[in-house]
């Protein structure tokens, strides 16, 4: 046997086996550690289903603007404003995405949650009110429903938006005492609501009216209090930021009204400030700060000031700046998909997607006889490979797997049949231009590889360009079909090949057993055995 030519390269197919399975198996073992770090201990092995896999409720919202623009930028915050909504109906595991550039599309497995289509999808209310009353000592007993329909019908019974802004703000400056009698039933009914109050983060379900005071809390504090009618409107913040000032080391939230914001705040800072007075700024009734009032502001340029960090300093200022959703919504449609009828759509995908392979393995049997193993392994590694990067993506970047999806993982199975084909046929033409065994498998496989590599480029870039224009779940399948494209390119290059080097060196394969679809008459050779190297055609070496 003749040494390696100098620097010709050593193929080791035995390693490359090797080397590949063990990095399966450490893929496998980073899915493991990646469900121990999230704690969860459910569904540690099954990947993320989408909607019409394990039912649940699919909301489409389109965007609309009065001048039409609709940006990624308001899209994405709108985006991050519905997100907080649909969590705060206390909902698990919603996904809040955008689509096509116009629409968000909210989809919560699991349940059929159509009731919250209005409250997601609603201008939210921002307001700034005076604080009446503040750390009122709660029961935590809430009102039972009589008494709680007969304080709301007192507060209801007075016109509060009657009210001047010098009254209102002498509400608070003073007591509510100060406000006329024909409104002190209703003050009292507020106290009452006030001592009953249940501040539960989550589940406040406070009646935002601008016009009329309201009970409420700041969830993070837990602090209830009653307020005033609402003094500034949310759309009068003309802009909110979260700066660290030079003089100071602590983050601050600036903010700017408008010209009517900024005569209003002008006239209620210069009351609350000698008194130390604080005013409220309040989202869907619910309060997302109350600072005192420091100082006079005339310009409409007030600072928020407080035990802020980066983050909860940005998120109040997105809240000041867009708590108005900067987009408004139509429903665009509201699918509900039920349980039963998405465990049929699960089974049938995973019935057509047994019988594609079964279909395959029978046929690689039946024509390639003992290579039909290597199609079984080949199939089996490449499957399992795509579940551990099914559950690597759904844990690592929330990749769900849809029926479209599964569609294309079936599709797939034929992608990579293909290749396994192309790989045989090319050692076939070796062995009949007189090669032997051993030498057909690896000048086929150099013929081979460049047909694979264009065939699998094709497919792939089907799938990229599928994957940026479809909008939906189409967008699963051209992701699931790029996905086991690349795959099959791995286990081909790294497992197949490898593996047909490696069986050609045993007795079975290498010397052409008839059952290994190796011999001399499956290949379609005469006179010679599939050992031996034709020097010519139809001749013997």
């Amino acid at each position: 046997m003749a040494a390696p030519a100098r620097g010709r390269k050593v193929r080791r197919p035995g390693r490359t086996l090797v080397l590949f399975l063990a990095g399966v198996v450490a893929m496998f073992a980073l899915v493991g550690f990646i469900d121990l770090e999230d704690g969860g201990g459910h569904g540690t092995w099954a990947p993320r289903l989408g909607l019409d896999l394990q039912g649940g409720t699919r909301i489409t919202l389109q965007a609309e603007s009065a001048d039409g623009d609709v940006t990624a930028d308001n899209l994405s915050q709108a985006r991050g404003i519905i997100d907080q909504r649909v969590n705060a109906t206390g909902v698990s595991e919603a996904e809040v995405t955008t689509q096509g550039g116009n629409q968000i599309v909210i989809e919560i497995p699991g349940k059929e949650r159509g009731d919250i289509v209005d409250q997601v999808g609603r201008t939210a209310q921002l307001q700034f009110r005076l604080v009446w009353q503040q750390q009122v000592a709660s029961t935590g007993q809430a009102l039972d429903e009589a008494a709680a329909q007969q304080a709301q019908a007192a507060v209801d019974a007075v016109d509060w938006s009657a009210l001047s802004l010098d009254q209102l703000i002498a509400a608070e400056t003073q007591t509510p005492a100060a406000l006329p009698a024909e409104y002190q039933a209703g003050v009292a009914a507020l106290q009452q609501q006030a001592q009953a109050f249940v501040c539960a983060p989550g589940e406040l379900t406070v009646v935002d009216t601008a016009d009329a005071p309201i009970v409420t809390c700041d969830p993070k504090t837990g602090e209830v209090v009653v307020l005033s009618p609402a003094v500034i409107e949310g759309s009068h913040v003309e802009d909110a930021s979260a700066t660290v000032p030079q003089s100071t080391a602590q983050w601050v939230v600036d903010i700017e009204l408008d010209g009517e914001g900024s005569d209003t705040f002008d006239t209620v800072t210069d009351a609350l400030t000698p008194v130390q007075g604080r005013f409220a700024v309040v989202l869907d009734g619910e309060v997302i700060t109350a600072p005192t009032s420091n100082a006079h502001i005339t310009n409409g340029r007030a600072q928020i000031s407080g035990s802020f960090t980066q983050e909860t300093a940005v998120d109040l200022a997105n809240q000041l700046k867009y708590g108005a959703l900067p987009l408004t919504f139509a429903v665009n449609g509201v699918s509900v998909e039920g349980p039963t009828l998405a465990g049929s759509q699960l089974q049938a995908g995973l019935i057509a997607g047994a019988i594609g392979m079964v279909l395959v393995l029978l046929y690689g049997l039946f024509y390639y006889r003992g290579l039909g193993l290597v199609v079984i392994a080949s199939l089996g590694v490449a499957a399992a490979i795509t579940y551990g990067l099914v559950l690597l993506l759904g844990q690592a970047v929330g990749f769900t797997l849809t029926l479209p999806g599964i569609a294309g993982l079936i599709v797939a199975i034929g992608i990579t049949a293909d290749s396994f084909i192309v790989l045989f046929e090319r050692i076939r033409d070796e062995v009949r231009d007189g090669k032997s065994l051993r030498l057909a498998v690896e000048a086929g496989w150099e013929r081979a590889r460049s047909t694979i590599l264009a065939a699998d480029a094709v497919s792939f870039m089907a799938a990229f360009i599928l994957f940026i224009f479809a909008i939906g779940v189409v967008r699963g399948f051209a992701f699931a079909l790029g996905l086991t494209t690349l795959v099959d390119i791995l286990v081909v290059f790294l497992f197949t090949k490898p593996l047909m080097s490696v069986l050609a060196r045993t007795k079975f394969f290498g010397q052409g057993h008839k059952l290994s679809g190796l011999d001399a008459s499956h290949l379609g050779i005469e006179g010679r055995k599939v050992t031996e190297f034709a020097t010519a055609k139809g001749g013997r070496s």
